[in-house]
């Protein structure tokens, strides 16, 4: 039954996006319907955007019918995104080259059984087109001008080889090392257009169904029902990969196609300038995404002992993604890792051993196995071989991201592809059901109150910018005076931190003292107790002992006096220095826990402030502007209606900070100097009269002193503290103004658009009183007749996406 029920949701789903798309075409077959406008704006209607509307419906059906979850795939460069990529499909099949290799998005598409990867370039015409291009601009200049013109790059002059000769472009490219070849060519191509000036015709592969696909089974879903869709990878240009703006539009549309996201970021680079480009991209395309956004932390086998953990470079990103990615969304992995040995693994099920001529296993031994065995050893080897790559799998942490990604996105893809459909079906019902009831009423207008209109508006857009500036200079207050409160916090931390210090101080060396009167107590006690004679104790021992005694010795170190003003203090035993430090540290913790409250009390409110000044602001906007807007149009028949978007009440990150003060507890060894009695007769016959000289030596000896320096602490302390407000400081700006920003910038954005599209259709309706009147007649029944169908669409729109939200 569940099956059926689905099958029909999608039936009337691909209904729906065909009766769409045919409408949009209707449209754009009237004679004369749009006017070639100037409006930029994406939500007006024009020819242009039409069209855009088109392909994305297009695209959304294509979808449909196969079921098929788009998961597209981004990152910064050398972040490893094709490492990933290949880790995921369970064998390498995109090149790793130095440089960027994705120029062009390129769909990876699952297909069960399919162990020979394919690569489909259906859509070749325009490079053929650029191939022509290309000669015809090198024929005009000699070959050896061309070269000096590209001698800044040394690979270029390289490049010109692919006009000489293009067999290398074709429709399929069967095998790794053909798709290989393909791709890098079809890559050098574009960076050769640029250096030669002529523009790539990325215009043409904005559409999913044009984009190169390749066909391969994904090891990790092999055996995997078929019956729940289609997964397939999306591969896209990084931001910061070739810099060609046109890319970066690419990036961004692709992105906002997609059923979901995956962004891989590089754990050893985090927080660098590489990164910011690609945060502020994901933060926007977060904000759209939602929950279809996920974050692979690359690399993460580079983290050493002093590390941030798993859970806290999760908590790390979530934040430095606004929070719009939650932490178990958030994947700290190895891809290389992961890759080379799910390969092995597969290869030892497989074959029961290493194909030793292929290239991956030379790196497999050097970055799984360490080295340690040699090609020629592998057959004798396999246990420990098997052994050690499945730990290592096990420790690159993919399982966890293919069981929560991959494989849970195989399962929904469907429902996934769905939820797409529906909401892209309801959001253009329901603009193509607006502009269309604007446009008939504004046909029956005079012309004069529509440009009365029209000038109404450009004041309200003024008005709109107006209010944004006042509220982000509001932003920039407030954040002047967060800062200026955490550094006061600082300053008391500091200070209480250096008086409890103190304290702790005065009693560690007061307990040192004991400790020292103790010792010296104990060493006379040994030096007064003197043992018997072996001939009964003669009375003249201890003349002897007084005749020849220069002075007192013993047979205890010579000790070191105490010093109360040392900063080392020093321990009998390991627990004692350990219990000493653990009490400075349950201080620090307190004051740092302290600070916290208080700082997150004062962000309350100061943020409370904030955001009760941006609801007045917006509401205020709301109220006046677009009550203005309808009360201005109601008379004529005109309903506008401007969505006030919600402000997100600010989730305060839970801050701490790593003190691990015990690890300041030092083993020190001191040479001291010791005496002791000689052996021999000499030292024997002595030690009859006990003399405190004679037949004794000096011998140096090695003493284990547990210590802990006070300046060290203090030193750590105040490095710790001063790192987790520079840390607190980013978060502030990463969990709370950037946030708050984007919510403001987003309500502005939406109300200035708004009030846009409406301008756009009422400067069409200014079009259309200028037509004669029977042009004017013939268009009234066109749009009467095109809003009837956009009504019942748009009500058929609405019962889709509820039936689809029951299916969640």
């Amino acid at each position: 039954m569940h099956q059926e029920y689905m099958t029909e949701i999608f039936e009337e789903a691909d209904r729906l996006l065909q009766l769409s798309i045919d409408f949009q075409k209707q449209m754009l077959n009237e004679t004369d319907f749009f006017s070639d406008d100037s409006f930029e704006n994406e939500q007006c209607f024009n020819k242009k955007n039409s069209l855009k509307r088109i392909e994305g419906l297009e695209g959304e059906k294509i979808k449909i019918n196969r079921r098929e979850m788009v998961l597209a795939v981004v990152g910064t460069m050398k972040a490893g995104k094709s490492t990933t990529i290949n880790a995921i499909v369970g064998r390498e099949i995109l090149p790793n080259r130095n440089r960027p290799m994705t120029s062009v998005p390129t769909l990876i598409r699952h297909v069960p059984g399919k162990t020979t990867p394919t690569l489909h370039l259906e859509h070749i015409q325009p490079v053929r087109d650029l191939l022509k291009t290309l000669k015809e601009k090198t024929a005009i200049k000699e070959r050896q001008e061309i070269e000096q013109e590209l001698e800044d790059n040394k690979e270029l002059p390289e490049l010109l080889n692919i006009l000489d000769d293009n067999s290398w472009l074709k429709n399929d490219y069967k095998g790794e090392q053909e798709i290989f070849k393909g791709l890098a060519s079809f890559n050098d191509l574009v960076r050769l257009s640029k250096a030669l000036g002529v523009e790539f015709p990325f215009e043409q592969y904005a559409e999913v169904q044009k984009l190169p696909v390749i066909e391969v089974e994904f090891s990790h879903l092999v055996g995997i029902s078929e019956s729940q869709g289609t997964l397939t990878l999306l591969d896209t240009p990084g931001p910061n990969e070739a810099k060609q703006p046109q890319m970066k539009a690419m990036m961004r549309d692709q992105l906002k196609k997609a059923s979901a996201v995956l962004a891989v970021m590089d754990y050893t680079q985090l927080g660098s300038e590489a990164d910011e480009s690609v945060r502020e991209e994901l933060n926007s395309v977060a904000a759209v995404s939602g929950d279809r956004m996920y974050v692979l932390v690359n690399k993460f086998d580079n983290a050493g002992k002093n590390s941030d953990d798993a859970e806290t470079t999760k908590q790390r990103v979530s934040v430095m993604l606004d929070s719009k990615v939650q932490p178990d969304r958030i994947y700290p992995t190895s891809s290389l890792q992961a890759y080379l040995s799910n390969r092995a693994l597969n290869e030892l099920k497989k074959t029961g051993g290493l194909p030793v001529d292929e290239l991956w296993v030379d790196d497999f031994l050097n970055q799984i196995l360490g080295g340690v065995i040699e090609k020629d050893e592998l057959h004798e080897n396999i246990d420990f071989i098997r052994k050690n790559t499945e730990k290592k799998w096990e420790k690159s942490g993919f399982e966890l991201f293919i069981a929560g990604v991959i494989k849970s996105a195989h399962e929904k893809a469907a429902v996934i592809a769905l939820q797409s459909a529906a909401a892209k079906l309801l959001q253009n019902a329901e603009e193509v059901n607006e502009y269309l009831s604007v446009r008939n009423t504004g046909l029956n207008m005079d012309i004069q109150r529509l440009n009365e209109q029209l000038t109404s508006l450009e004041a309200d857009i003024q008005d709109i910018s107006v209010r944004q500036d006042e509220m982000n200079n509001e932003v920039k207050r407030t954040m002047e005076e967060i800062n200026g409160k955490t550094d006061e916090i600082l300053k008391n931390v500091r200070l209480s931190f250096e008086e409890e210090l103190n304290k702790y101080f005065k009693s560690g060396k007061r307990k040192e003292q004991r400790m020292r009167e103790e010792e010296k107590k104990d060493a006379e006690t040994k030096k007064t107790q003197k043992p018997k004679s072996p001939v009964g104790g003669a009375p003249w021992s201890g003349i002897t002992g007084m005749f020849f005694r220069g002075g007192v010795k013993n047979e205890h170190a010579q000790e070191r006096d105490f010093d109360p003003n040392s900063p080392e203090i020093t321990f009998s035993s390991y627990m004692d220095a350990v219990n000493f430090v653990r009490g400075i540290e349950s201080v620090v913790i307190t004051l740092q826990c302290d600070a916290d409250n208080k700082l997150c009390s004062e962000l309350e409110r100061i943020i409370k402030e904030l955001e009760t000044s941006f609801c007045s602001t917006a509401e205020d906007a709301n109220e006046k502007i677009a009550r203005r807007i309808n009360e201005r149009l109601k008379d004529d028949g005109f309903t506008v209606d401007i969505k006030f978007p919600s402000v997100k009440r600010v989730a305060h990150t839970q801050f701490g900070v790593s003190t691990n003060l015990v690890g300041l507890v030092e083993k020190k060894r001191e040479t001291v100097v010791r005496r002791r009695r000689q052996t021999g007769i000499w030292g024997t016959v002595c030690s009859w009269f006990n003399t405190d000289d004679l037949g004794w030596e000096d011998y140096i000896d090695e003493v284990k002193r547990i210590v802990v320096n006070i300046h060290t602490v203090r030193n750590e302390f105040l490095k710790k503290t001063e790192q987790h407000f520079e840390a607190l400081k980013g978060d502030i700006n990463q969990n709370i103004t950037l946030p708050v920003q984007l919510e403001i910038d987003d309500f502005f954005c939406a109300f200035r658009g708004k009030v846009e599209q409406l301008r756009s259709t009422l400067f069409q309706s200014t079009e259309d009183n200028k037509r004669e009147q029977q042009a004017r007649k013939r268009l009234s029944e066109q749009l009467q007749e095109l809003l009837y169908d956009a009504e019942g669409i748009k009500t058929d729109s609405e019962q889709l996406e509820k039936r689809v939200e029951m299916m969640q």
